[in-house]
């Protein structure tokens, strides 16, 4: 049975002979990033294995093998969220926890229990990016036969961050009274060991459909007696993330037409105000996070993340300010905005240049990095995704785009974008433009709202059944739709 030494985390390994490195990595505790769901073509698996560069996802373990895992870099994430007056009257004693686990990163918050004062915080990378980028991905996986292996990644990340923030604060975990946790359908039930098969096929159903509390041992024993919150999703797509953002943003309360959009590698999007609410979601796809763009990685040190007009080319600012690796949703969506300024696009994408490499037009940014007219596609599908989703809500609700008055971005990647880029490339209508906010990490913020006050949490079951789900492909004006929006608008 062949060993793998693992440095530098100096872990000995035995596993079979004819084991895949990926695998091999994972049973040993290791989640190497995998946008691409292990098929060999992101390269963002690379280890160093007996000296030679390999792709761990298409390396076999024949024999003793010695593992070199590169440093990991800094993932820019967004903790804070909006600020809301909170009441306090939780639902049990002792300092409190509020966790979003996001499809990219995940967010822990501990918090003091009398006042609901935030005394500590952790994030990191979702160890499950090594089963794929994006949801769908993950979900294959899970019922390929790795549901345990990423239930148990995630758990122990979080269990990791439990005892960050409560060795900071000098807290222990065995006293927190109440744990809230938010997250998409599927990053909620890979969490709690639940088959996302529903989510793999029509009719999408969601399996947590009430909010509830059980004892969080069951789940993150390092809690052992603390309660654990379960939010309820509001469709097979929209979920408990999305329900964390309606209530810290009061978007319930608005007297407006209000728009709340959280762009990742879904788009989960609420239009309404106080008197009706719809909500869908878009597939967006993980280009916007890095994943199947060429040079695409996320918001760390070394990514481009934002991309201005200068008088010989571009002015590009660079996470860490070293030199660039690569760029990050936010630095693609200037680009692309930049691009057509300079009249370097036409309105259906194509690159108007005929400098090509590998049988591809591109356009160069800095030190090496480049954009291709395959990565201006994956900006179109994602933009056209979103966009059409906003029209196609306010249809339903008898209205037009330019009736609504706020927009509020929400996540990580929402805050970081420039707002006007998004709505020079259609990812946003450009009638939006100036009517946009940015909330931060409202979903987490929606999570310390319902771990403080139990109020929240009756609210939240007020607004499951208020919120209507719109079923974007069951629209007849949905493809129309989608295909007009991945069109830009020329200069």
């Amino acid at each position: 049975m062949p060993l793998i030494h693992i440095i530098p985390a100096d872990i000995q390994h035995d596993v079979s002979k004819g084991t895949n490195l990926m695998e091999a990595l994972r049973s040993a505790g290791i989640f190497l990033d995998a946008p691409c769901g292990g098929n060999g073509k992101c390269g963002k698996c690379t280890v160093t294995a007996d000296g030679a560069e390999v792709l761990a996802c298409q390396t076999t373990v024949e024999h003793d093998m010695q593992v070199l895992i590169p440093e990991g870099k800094d993932l820019h994430v967004m903790h804070e969220g909006i600020v809301t007056d909170t009441h306090m009257d939780p639902l049990c004693s002792g300092p409190l926890l509020a966790i979003d686990i996001g499809t990219t990163s995940v967010v822990c918050f501990l918090l003091d229990g009398n006042s609901g004062k935030e005394l500590a915080s952790a994030s990191s990378l979702n160890p499950q990016t090594a089963f794929g980028a994006d949801v769908i991905s993950r979900i294959r996986e899970a019922l390929d036969g790795k549901l345990e292996q990423e239930r148990d990644a995630i758990r122990q990340e979080l269990t990791r961050q439990i005892n960050e923030v409560c060795g900071k604060a000098a807290v222990d975990p065995a006293d927190i009274g109440l744990v809230s946790v938010v997250g998409n359908p599927a990053m909620q039930q890979l969490f709690l060991g639940i088959s996302p098969e529903n989510l793999a096929g029509v009719p999408f159903a969601p399996v947590l459909t009430e909010t509830r509390t059980v004892p969080c041992r069951d789940v993150l024993p390092v809690c052992e007696n603390a309660l654990l919150l379960i939010v309820p999703d509001i469709s097979g797509y929209v979920g408990a993330d999305t329900m964390g953002c309606v209530l810290s943003t009061r978007l319930y309360e608005a007297d407006d037409l209000t728009l709340m959009v959280d762009i990742g590698t879904n788009g989960e999007m609420v239009l309404g105000n106080r008197e009706r609410m719809i909500a869908c979601s878009t597939a967006a796809g993980p280009a916007l996070e890095g994943a199947n763009i060429l040079f695409g990685m996320r918001g760390a040190d070394g990514a481009i993340d934002h991309v201005t007009a200068a008088e010989n080319g571009f002015s590009c600012s660079v996470i860490g300010g070293g030199r660039a690796e690569g760029i990050c949703g936010s630095g693609l969506i200037d680009a692309v905005a930049v691009f057509l300024e300079a009249g370097l696009l036409n309105k259906r994408g194509r690159i108007n240049s005929t400098n090509e490499i590998d049988g591809q037009r591109y356009i160069p940014l800095r030190d090496g990095i480049y954009l291709t007219q395959d990565d201006i596609r994956q900006v179109q599908l994602a933009k056209g995704a979103i966009c059409a989703g906003v029209q196609l809500m306010a249809l339903q609700l008898g209205k037009e785009v330019r009736d609504i008055k706020r927009v509020l971005l929400a996540g990580a990647f929402g805050s970081f974008m420039d707002p006007d880029s998004a709505c020079r490339i259609g990812l946003l209508p450009e009638e939006l433009k100036g009517r946009i906010t940015t909330v931060g990490n409202a979903a987490g913020s929606g999570a310390k709202l319902m771990a403080c006050d139990r109020a929240e949490i009756d609210r939240v079951r007020e607004l499951k059944d208020r919120i209507e789900f719109l079923e974007l492909a069951s629209l007849k004006e949905f493809s129309g739709t989608f295909a007009r929006a991945m069109n830009f608008r020329e200069k």
